[in-house]
């Protein structure tokens, strides 16, 4: 991963959770991009989902849970 993106993947990282509170359903990850981080750090939805699930200590993707029903496999 490029270190800029890195960064900005830390920055995303943080202020999600500053903001993001699990057991209130108004102020969910979405609510959190749209309101703070998006008008912080110009970015699509999409880069902002990726950025979450990266592990930007170890420099890679976060696993995924083998229990979760896949659509397509």
């Amino acid at each position: 991963m490029n270190e800029n993106t890195r960064k900005k993947a830390i920055l995303v990282q943080e202020m999600l959770d500053k903001y993001y509170e699990p057991e209130r359903q108004d102020r969910c990850k979405l609510w959190v991009y749209r309101n703070y981080i998006r008008k912080a750090i110009p970015m699509s939805e999409r880069t902002f989902w990726r950025y979450c699930a990266r592990d930007v200590e170890n420099n890679k993707k976060v696993e995924e849970n083998k229990d979760q029903l896949k659509l397509w496999d």
